[in-house]
């Protein structure tokens, strides 16, 4: 009987030892934090990386090296656009496709080319253009936190026709422009 009440005490203090140590385990461990693994992002913004005034961009971020990651992305967005000669408003509805160079962890160098297209949708009945093909080349900033929010500013160049869509001017030029946008890393 002696035998049984030992080896059950024993028994008990080893599983109580172990379920008091059992916490101390199971949050000792890291969970890395949304800047230093790669993964889906979903964003929110302005500028013709975001396809337009108002837009939304999707990416991927693949994690080559510690600090050095490519993001592939697309984009879709409307910008206004005016108003044709007889008073009716247009808009521009966009697609952005493009591949991001980010070096940092939590603050990143951003850097990389997109195509931009953009479709003419209103009621602009002599529109001599309605399909603007432009090319995009950006240098910003991107910020990350810890529990995945992501901001982002940039300037950059276009390499784009006139958007006048009543002329029927289609060289290109240059222009410069910027953007802005605010998402989350999941």
């Amino acid at each position: 009987m002696t035998n049984t009440s030992t080896l059950i005490n024993r028994f008990s203090r080893i599983f109580i030892t172990a379920l008091l140590f059992f916490p101390l385990t199971l949050f000792c461990q890291e969970v890395p934090s949304a800047d230093k693994k790669d993964g889906w992002a979903i964003q929110v913004g302005a500028g013709y990386l975001y396809s337009g005034n108002v837009g939304v961009l999707a990416e991927r971020q693949i994690l080559l090296k510690n600090s050095f990651r490519v993001s592939p992305f697309a984009s879709t967005g409307f910008a206004e656009g005016g108003e044709s000669p007889q008073l009716k408003k247009y808009y521009w509805y966009g697609n952005s496709a493009g591949v991001n160079m980010e070096y940092g962890n939590k603050h990143r160098v951003v850097f990389g080319p997109a195509l931009v297209l953009q479709n003419l949708i209103g009621n602009a009945v002599d529109a001599k253009k309605t399909l603007l093909t432009s090319y995009s080349l950006i240098l910003g900033y991107k910020g990350t936190a810890d529990f995945g929010l992501i901001w982002q500013v940039y300037i950059g160049n276009i390499y784009s026709q006139d958007d006048d869509p009543f002329s029927s001017n289609l060289d290109y030029s240059h222009r410069s422009q910027v953007g802005l946008g605010l998402g989350y890393k999941f």
